[in-house]
This record gives C-alpha cells, sequence and structure tokens, in this order.
C-alpha cells in the first residue's frame, strides 16, 4: 500500500508516538521479542540507525499527520545501548515534534545507565526513565539471565532518585524456581516478590509489574522443559500478587491498571494512551503503528483502523526508513471495537462510554447488555465510564470471553 492511499485521507489525531531501538547488551533467558546484540553492531551501524530513524520521522509525521505528541516513548531492546553520543543526537533530532508539555520516557536498563547519560538527558526534553529492573533478588537474577547486577539496578535507582526526572521501574512475578531449591514455593515465590518491592516502595513513584510468560523457544523455557526450574502454580502467584498489592497500597500507590501502579498523579500517559486505543505512530525496524480514519469528512464516526508492521530486517530498514509496509492490517470495525472494550478494562479507569458510541454508533450497554448484567457486581459506572474495580481484575479474562462471544453474536449492530 503506497504513501498516496494515506495522503487523500485526514486520519483521527495522532498525538503519541514510540521509537523502537532494537539493539540490546544480552539476550535475557525469557526474551523472545525481536532485539539485535549490540556486540553485533558497528558503530556506523548504529550512527546510521539512528540517522534512519530521524529519516522516517520526518516523513511519516507529515504522510500521516501525525504530531505534535504528547507521548513519546522510547522504547527497545534497550536505548541505552547507544551510548551518550548517539542518544543525545537521537533525542535532540525528535525535539521538534514534541509538544511543550509532552511526557517524554526513555526505557533503559541499570547497567547501561551512567551519570553522563543521565546529565545528558536531563538537559533535554526527556521527562520519565523506565527503569528495567525484572528482580531485585540475588536468587532470581540469574534465573532470568539478565545482563547485570542487583547492585548495578540498586544504584540506577539511587541515581535517578536524586535528578528530576520521573522514575518507573520494571518488575516480574511468577519467575520460576529451582527444583533443587529446599523453600517451598508458595513461601519462596510471595518472600522474593515482596522483597523485591519492599525495597522500592516510597523510592520510585511508578512500579509495573508483569506476570512472566514463559515464551517457546526460549532459554527458560528449556530450563522448564528439562526440569531444572519449575513454574510457580496458579494459587502460589495469586498469593504472592495479593500480597505485593497490599503491600503497594499500604506505600500509597493505585493500582491503576491490571500491571501498573503509581502514586496519585504519576500514572504513565503514554501507556493511557495506548489503553484507549489512541493512534499513535511507530518509527523504527520493528516498530508498529496504529492509525484510525474516521468514516467521512463530516463525522468522528470510526470508518477504519490500520496496523503497520515495521520491517525487522535491519539493512533494510537502515536503506528505506521512509518506506511504508507493503503489507497493511485493516482492522474490521468487530475486531477494532473489541480491542477498545479490552483494553479499555485493563484500566481502573474503564471504557469511555460515550466516546465508544460516538466511535462505532452504537451503546456499550446494548452491544453487551447480558455480559455486563452478569458480572454487574464487580463492575463500576461512573461518569460515563464503564470499569471493573481493580480488585476485581483477576476475574478479567474471563469477563473479556464473554463479551467477546456476546458481541460475537451481535456483529450486525456495529456498522461498517
Amino acid at each position: 500500500m503506497s504513501a498516496e492511499h494515506f495522503t487523500d485521507k485526514k486520519p483521527f489525531p495522532t498525538r503519541s508516538l514510540y521509537v523502537h531501538i532494537p539493539f540490546c547488551a544480552g539476550r535475557c533467558a525469557y526474551c523472545d521479542f525481536f532485539s539485535v546484540p549490540r556486540g553485533s553492531c558497528s558503530p556506523s551501524t548504529l550512527a546510521s540507525y539512528v540517522s534512519a530513524v530521524l529519516e522516517q520521522a520526518a516523513e511519516w509525521t507529515k504522510i500521516f499527520e501525525a504530531g505534535e505528541f504528547a507521548t513519546i516513548y522510547i522504547g527497545g531492546g534497550t536505548p541505552t545501548v547507544l551510548g551518550t553520543e548517539l542518544l543525545g543526537t537521537l533525542v535532540r533530532g525528535l525535539e521538534p515534534y514534541a509538544a511543550n508539555e509532552c511526557e517524554w520516557t526513555i526505557e533503559a536498563n541499570p547497567e547501561s545507565l551512567d551519570e553522563e547519560a543521565v546529565q545528558m538527558l536531563a538537559e533535554t526534553k526527556v521527562s520519565r526513565i523506565s527503569l528495567g529492573v525484572q528482580t531485585l533478588s540475588q536468587n532470581q537474577w540469574p534465573i532470568l539471565g539478565r545482563v547485570g547486577s542487583v547492585e548495578d539496578s540498586l544504584r540506577a535507582i539511587e541515581l535517578l532518585g536524586s535528578s528530576r526526572f520521573e522514575v518507573s521501574v520494571d518488575l516480574l512475578a511468577g519467575i520460576p524456581y529451582r527444583a533443587s531449591d529446599p523453600a517451598g514455593a508458595p513461601e519462596y515465590i510471595e518472600a522474593q516478590l515482596l522483597q523485591s518491592l519492599s525495597a522500592l516502595s516510597g523510592k520510585v513513584p511508578h512500579i509495573s509489574m508483569y506476570d512472566l510468560t514463559i515464551e517457546e523457544g526460549t532459554v527458560l523455557q528449556r530450563r522448564i522443559v528439562d526440569g531444572e526450574l519449575v513454574l510457580p502454580d496458579t494459587d502460589s502467584l495469586a498469593r504472592a500478587r495479593e500480597s505485593a498489592d497490599g503491600l503497594l497500597a499500604a506505600h500509597g500507590y493505585i493500582r491503576y491498571e491490571v500491571s501498573n501502579y503509581a502514586l496519585p498523579g504519576h500514572e504513565c500517559r503514554h501507556n493511557l494512551a495506548y489503553w484507549n486505543m489512541d493512534p499513535y505512530l511507530g518509527l523504527g525496524s520493528g516498530a508498529v503503528s496504529t492509525l484510525a480514519y474516521p468514516a467521512d469528512a463530516h463525522q468522528r464516526m470510526l470508518g477504519s483502523m490500520v496496523r503497520l508492521n515495521g520491517t525487522k530486517n535491519l539493512k533494510h530498514f537502515i536503506a528505506r526508513p521512509a518506506e511504508i509496509p507493503p503489507e497493511v492490517e485493516i482492522i474490521d470495525k468487530p475486531t477494532a471495537a473489541f480491542e477498545v472494550l479490552m483494553m479499555g478494562f485493563r484500566t481502573a479507569r474503564g471504557v469511555d462510554a460515550t466516546r465508544f458510541s460516538a466511535l462505532f454508533g452504537i451503546p456499550i450497554l446494548e452491544l453487551i447488555p447480558s455480559s455486563l448484567e452478569r458480572w454487574g457486581g464487580e463492575i463500576i459506572q461512573k461518569d460515563n465510564h464503564i470499569a471493573i474495580h481493580p480488585r476485581n481484575f483477576d476475574i478479567l479474562n474471563r469477563f473479556l470471553v464473554e463479551c467477546f462471544e456476546e458481541m460475537d453474536e451481535n456483529r450486525a449492530m456495529l456498522k461498517t
């Protein structure tokens, strides 16, 4: 699909930008994301990649009428492995696209974040650092196959604590334990998670806690199949999660999304835009863009949603950064409606019922009435939003299955 296909259509405003930096110091044992080992790339390749991203930004913001951006998120991989000079070139090159009050996040791993990088970023529009810690347990660190150490993580947290940046830390729940470990699974899982949280609570305003997913073909998956490692059972993980919720609540954190906790006023605006299914532009090799177009020039009802999957061929991207992917995924209206519900119900605020009706031409209460009635005791309706109470997030998947089944029965209600 060519650029001309898009230039004759005026999209919904695109105010969020994601930039993918695929390079990392080394692949973790659990990772199956698209990434490129930093050691396999020459300095000129890294510099060419940064130049390509900036060229793509210049072209795509015009083609898709995107920006100024209210949120920018540079993720990976590990953006900080670019080194201070190249990372500075990237950030300064993107600054013209940032709105005045832009929330600008950069992901970093502790071992690649030093005082020089923090000082450089402090002189830019970057406002937020998301630190990939995953665990502060000496027992769990080697199981995950992470580069660096627990000490690197504690040093980075302390370094950022004295800076001007908003700080977020990523943790993993459900990390497997060694089959030879004499500790019982329930006690071990809960104790290790609480150890990490206790070291962080009150020191950082935002904590993301994701359940570890065991991906096919990873080092971690092979060690589990071989019987060397054991996954925690569902009950053990649930108890650990419940204890973690209690500890974080006691320190003032609000669970504003299934996997995210923040002190009041410190929620991640970029992620909120993502969960709201707002359009966003993705730059870089392997980046995804989701764009939305109205039904016609005179109304705000959704006409089409498109998803662009950037090439994962690094050489191809560097040679042709502005090229639009030949295959563009067109998301039909029923699928788009379910995605809006699925993402919205992940948050404590829930789905904006007024916006849903405007986009899809039907009220939520008419599209999934039986599901909402059946789960009424777990649902909150306030200020035109429909949400699952955070204490009931554990039933989210079951609720969404019922929503999907009912929506499938009522597909004809969604106007094309």
